[in-house]
């Protein structure tokens, strides 16, 4: 309980008007002393009683992506009674906080308030309660309480749409990230599960039968168009950057590749490092994004390492790294490999920008770069990779 500057006034002037009328036994001071007493005490228990026997229910979109409004309603239940002057204050990681003013509840009819917050940061986020408070009728007192509201929401990375993207080691046709219209001709490799983007076209209804979910016809060339991309999840490479934003905007950066290979019907594998153990998927741009929202800095492994341990020799790699030595290692064994590098120092305090001398070194073996900077636009800075 918490009483407000209008109660501690209220209770000032009844501590006056008793002592004035213990002086000078006036019974008409007594009587307005009686008064201000009762409004306190019927502030503080109305307001006590305010938040009891509640029940909040919330009601919101379980994925969304950063930036994006997000709707939650909250739902107060009684079991009996009524109550007034509620106020429910959400702080729901990952999202603003919000917060829904209900002036009157009754256990005959729930009352429903929706507010609009907005998606901050990517992550997967769980809330168990929400904390209502209540000011009585008299408004003098605030009695706040943690409500059970459990909720959960997905919130995925930005992404830029990029015209095109340059798969690593192709030449002609096959280097840019375009959907191909038709696949008439091409031979049939085998089959394979159902991906996001691929064609009904092509279900094996047979194979689909059989297994009971839903399989497709492999071509030939879908096995020589994997794209492997590897986020590099050691927090060593990112320390200059305290705030974590430097990882943040790989992450978009990563999202943004995907988002073109899926799109053009591209197979791609995401690899990242979760401890000393490789987390790998072979994804399509749903349990890719799902992928994303998980990955966080915690593995200890370098992307070569975890390249060697989870993709075919010679697969063509995109190394999304704050090292700069991390995409020289692929090109020095021979695969083809385009590097998005993060500057991780211009994320720091003073803002420094470096790495000039390892982004020379990558030039020099011919690997198609791009660098990501604090304040630059991602989409921006990707177009470098299909020059």
């Amino acid at each position: 309980m918490r009483p407000t500057g209008d109660a501690i006034a209220v209770a000032v002037l009844a501590a006056l008007l008793l002592f004035i009328a213990v002086n000078l036994q006036a019974g008409w001071v007594y009587a307005v002393d009686a008064l201000l007493i009762g409004l306190l005490a019927v502030g503080g228990l109305s307001a006590g009683l305010g938040i009891r026997g509640l029940t909040v229910e919330r009601a919101m979109p379980r994925e969304a992506f950063e930036g994006d409004p997000v709707p939650v309603t909250l739902r107060v239940l009684l079991r009996r009674g009524r109550r007034y002057f509620i106020t429910l204050h959400d702080t729901f990681p990952g999202l603003a906080p919000g917060m829904v003013r209900l002036a009157v509840c009754d256990a005959r009819s729930p009352a429903a308030q929706s507010y609009q917050t907005a998606a901050l940061r990517r992550g997967v986020f769980t809330a168990e309660t929400v904390e209502a408070r209540s000011s009585g009728l008299a408004g003098l007192f605030v009695f706040r309480r943690r409500v059970a509201a459990p909720g959960a929401i997905t919130v995925f990375p930005r992404y830029a749409v990029l015209a095109e993207f340059r798969v690593p080691g192709r030449t002609g046709p096959d280097a840019a990230s375009v959907p191909r219209a038709d696949r008439a001709g091409l031979e049939v490799a085998g089959v394979r599960e159902f991906r996001d983007g691929d064609s009904l076209r092509h279900v094996h209804w047979r194979s689909t039968a059989r297994r009971g979910t839903l399989v497709v016809r492999e071509f030939e060339h879908e096995a020589a168009e994997a794209v492997a991309l590897l986020i590099d999840t050691r927090i060593e490479p990112y320390s200059a950057d305290p705030s974590g934003q430097a990882f943040e905007d790989l992450v978009r950066a990563a999202a943004s590749i995907v988002h073109a290979v899926t799109r053009a019907g591209r197979p791609i594998q995401l690899i990242g490092a979760r401890g000393s153990q490789v987390n790998t998927t072979v994804a399509g741009w749903s349990q890719a994004l799902h992928w994303l929202a998980h990955v966080q800095l915690h593995g200890t492994l370098s992307p070569f390492e975890a390249y060697r341990s989870a993709v075919a020799s010679g697969t063509p790699a995109v190394v999304c790294s704050a090292d700069m030595d991390a995409p020289a290692a692929f090109a020095q064994h021979g695969i083809p490999v385009a590097a998005v590098l993060v500057d991780a120092a211009s994320y720091g305090d003073r803002g420094d920008a470096g790495g000039s001398s390892g982004t020379m070194v990558l030039d020099a073996l011919g690997i198609p770069l791009a660098l990501l900077r604090r304040g630059a636009e991602v989409g921006a800075c990707l177009a470098s990779l299909s020059q």
